[in-house]
């Protein structure tokens, strides 16, 4: 008799621990973090014979994409800012031949020094993080996780007039769903990021407002990627 109660007491204990470890694994499953991150090639591109002062909101370098997905999907916690802040500095110093960080468009007194090879860019572009979307299988039916970035490009004169705006989107996917989710969506976001930064380096420079400034300032537009 005592034996079958040790028997059964032991059994308990063994259900609720696995009980226990069941509902860690679900709480686990619905909270996704994950903080972007991937190769960052430099485009093999003709540069542009232009001087250009980037401009980005403060949070480009540090955005954070927060969302809680319907029908069980979780929480999801996405760092982006870094990787895409690393990838425009990359893709726009191969773009163009002259790229400083600068804080607003135009030129002050205090913005050149030609005495030191300081002069006032030829054009700002101010680069702005319109949207970050995803959608995992769960939800769309498919076999892979999709991602998408969409990006405002301001073209901005040395006189601070704005010259064009041009919205472009990137699209990536990934296969992958239960333990492989974070590492799927990684790959996606990736690919979205780079996506839309050869949109930006290809058909960017051939927008009318924009071959209109070039001609403004003497630069003949001939773009030879060479990838």
């Amino acid at each position: 008799m005592q034996s079958n109660r040790f028997k059964w007491r032991c059994t308990r204990w063994r259900l609720r621990a696995l009980s226990l470890s069941v509902l860690c694994v679900l709480l686990t499953s619905c909270t996704h973090t994950l903080t972007v991150s991937g190769r960052i090639p430099t485009p093999l591109i003709e540069p542009l014979p232009v001087s250009i002062g980037l401009i980005r909101p403060a949070e480009f370098s540090t955005h954070i994409h927060r969302e809680k997905l319907p029908r069980g999907g979780g929480d999801w916690t996405i760092e982006l800012g870094v990787l895409q802040n690393a990838f425009f500095e990359t893709l726009f110093d191969a773009l163009f031949q002259g790229v400083r960080p600068v804080e607003r468009p135009g030129c002050g007194a205090g913005d050149e020094d030609p005495a030191a090879g300081v002069r006032c860019p030829d054009g700002f572009i101010r680069l702005t993080l319109l949207e970050y979307a995803f959608l995992p299988p769960e939800l769309s039916g498919l076999q892979f996780f999709s991602a998408s970035t969409k990006y405002q490009v301001e073209l901005v004169n040395a006189g601070g007039m704005v010259l064009d705006t041009w919205v472009v989107v990137g699209y990536g996917n990934n296969e992958g769903s239960g333990f492989q989710s974070t590492d799927a969506l990684n790959a996606a976001s990736v690919e979205a990021i780079r996506d839309a930064g050869a949109r930006i380096a290809l058909e960017w420079p051939k927008q009318g407002n924009v071959q209109a400034w070039l001609d403004s300032i003497g630069v003949k537009n001939d773009p030879k990627p060479i990838m």
